[in-house]
């Protein structure tokens, strides 16, 4: 059944939301882009056609205008494996007539944003705008948490550039489990550079640029989600032995042979990925755009990236050089997670524990190189341009002259997750920075330790250097101060590896008045419900 058929047909029979009725059905019935598949398995021998974000339903594209938006916290079911129900959470929205589940909102500029946060739930929680530029009361604070039949009104003017953004659950102590059971989704923000790519490149959204949320996640044998919440998996992070991108287990796009742009959020809760494209056991070059918080200033060649928890990262995939019936897989590669950190074969470990409520469940480690995407080249495509512009657009560099230099700690003591030797508490602020000033970040993780993804609210930042990093970071820097390609625009998450010092730079001038309070954590979720997390209070002039 086509989409806009089922739409019709779901809006006339009254199909409902909860209890596995309407994404249930719009799964079931929607052949063409459907969520269902196969179990966990480690190839694309039975792929299954990859969900496309359309104009509604479940990660529709919902186009915000100044009118306000109720998004509504509540539980579903949906079928991610075979067509089985699994419980979800998803945020519900009813907007210009259409109906979203977990909508991709997409915004200009300069426009204000105003909705509300309905918790439908039977616990708390609170929505965190990820990587926006946001007042500390719009941000998403733990503080802020809503109980269970409450609501919370947001409203702030989107000030960031064009770029995909996200926003995601952020209750404490809740944040790990609620995001990977579903609430969550994209945040995209459109500008002049946004607009002048595509046309340059006869881009579509949702036919040649396309949303890609890559996901682990563990299901049992009924294909229900299941979140093992042990004492291991708060220490090295939740692992699942099925990847999903955009909800598709073993997914398969087709193609035709022309460019196509990837805008590819790694939404998992703790799994690090190293995308690359394989084509006849080689790897293919892609050219890298843009990072967490938009374009770069000019594209840059790569074969490979690592992609953190919480990060994104802009492709431009070419496929104009490959013929019809030819297959490419995105991969994640083999890599070395620990670098010699924590304990001699925690790592392994790590993927044991993850199933089976950490009893030894089949699981992929941490590191393990694996398929993530079938691209199927199907047909001839338009002769249509395949070189990137040579500017994407303009990065005004912060002048860190005079900055204050700021040491960041990552420490385990007692298995416990710290920043400079302190776990959360809600009343204590650790870090306090002045508003309209700029600061340089020594970020050091310790050599017996992980790679933890640390995200600042409330500011983007810039890489100033990297030291100390692994050889298999080491080998893919651009320059000699050892940032890599992903570290060269705005940024809003940076991996730090074991013994690794990254070095970033951060102006905190703000229109906001008054004290504005923030986060600076790790985002591998279990980690940062664990503590790994403190409060940082910027003050007013």
């Amino acid at each position: 059944m086509q989409r806009r058929k089922f739409l019709q047909y779901a809006a006339a029979s009254g199909l409902g939301i909860l209890g596995g009725g309407y994404l249930y059905q719009y799964a079931t019935n929607t052949r063409q882009n459907n969520f269902l598949g196969s179990a966990a398995a480690r190839n694309m021998a039975d792929s299954t056609p990859l969900f496309i974000p359309g104009d509604s339903g479940p990660l529709g594209v919902l186009d915000m205008t100044d009118a306000p938006m109720t998004l509504n916290a509540r539980a579903a079911t949906l079928p991610l494996i075979q067509g089985k129900p699994s419980p979800f959470l998803i945020y519900n929205a009813q907007y210009a007539n259409q109906t979203y589940q977990n909508p991709i909102i997409r915004i200009q500029r300069g426009s204000q944003f105003n909705a509300r946060l309905q918790n439908d739930l039977n616990e708390p929680t609170i929505i965190h705008w990820h990587g926006l530029h946001v007042p500390g009361a719009m941000d998403g604070h733990p503080r802020t948490t809503i109980a269970a039949g409450a609501h919370y009104d947001y409203t702030f003017p989107v000030t960031n550039r064009g770029g995909m953004y996200w926003y995601h659950t952020h209750a404490h102590n809740l944040t790990a489990k609620q995001a990977y059971f579903g609430l969550a989704g994209l945040f995209m923000v459109e500008d002049e550079d946004e607009a002048a790519l595509r046309n340059t490149l006869q881009l579509a959204p949702g036919v040649t640029e396309l949303p890609l949320l890559i996901q682990d996640k563990q299901f049992n044998s009924a294909g229900k989600l299941t979140y093992a919440d042990n004492p291991m998996q708060q220490m090295m992070g939740q692992l699942g032995d099925t990847i999903l991108v955009n909800l598709t287990p073993q997914p398969q796009l087709d193609i035709a042979n022309r460019l196509y742009r990837l805008r590819i959020l790694n939404g998992s809760n703790s799994r690090i990925y190293k995308l690359a494209f394989i084509h006849r056991g080689k790897m293919l070059p892609y050219a890298i755009i843009g990072t967490d918080a938009g374009l770069l200033e000019r594209p840059y060649t790569a074969q490979e990236v690592f992609l953190a928890p919480a990060e994104r990262v802009d492709i431009l995939f070419d496929a104009s050089q490959l013929r019809a019936g030819e297959e490419v897989l995105l991969k994640s590669l083999a890599f070395d997670a620990m670098q010699g950190g924590m304990m001699p074969g925690m790592g392994g470990m790590m993927g044991g524990m993850s199933g089976m409520g950490g009893m030894g469940g089949a699981s992929l480690a941490l590191g393990a190189e694996f398929e993530i995407m079938k691209l199927a080249v199907t047909r001839q495509g338009p002769a249509t341009p395949s070189v990137p512009p040579r500017q994407l657009s303009t990065i005004a560099r912060i002048d860190t002259r005079g900055a204050a230099v700021r040491n960041i700690s990552l420490t385990m003591q007692r298995m416990r997750w710290l920043i400079n030797g302190e776990s959360f508490n809600m009343d204590s602020y650790p870090i306090q920075s002045r508003s309209n000033t700029v600061e340089l970040w020594d970020i050091q993780n310790a050599k017996m330790s992980m790679p933890h993804p640390m995200h600042m609210h409330g500011f983007s930042f810039q890489v100033v250097s990297r030291q100390n990093s692994p050889g298999q970071v080491r080998k893919l820097a651009q320059d000699a101060s050892g940032r890599l390609i992903t570290d060269l625009g705005w940024k809003d998450t940076i991996l730090v590896w074991p013994g690794e010092t990254v070095r970033i730079a951060i102006d905190f001038t703000n229109e906001f008045k008054g004290d504005q309070l923030y986060l600076f954590h790790c985002h591998n979720l279990e980690h940062e419900d664990q503590g790994m997390m403190v409060n940082h209070r910027v003050t007013a002039v």
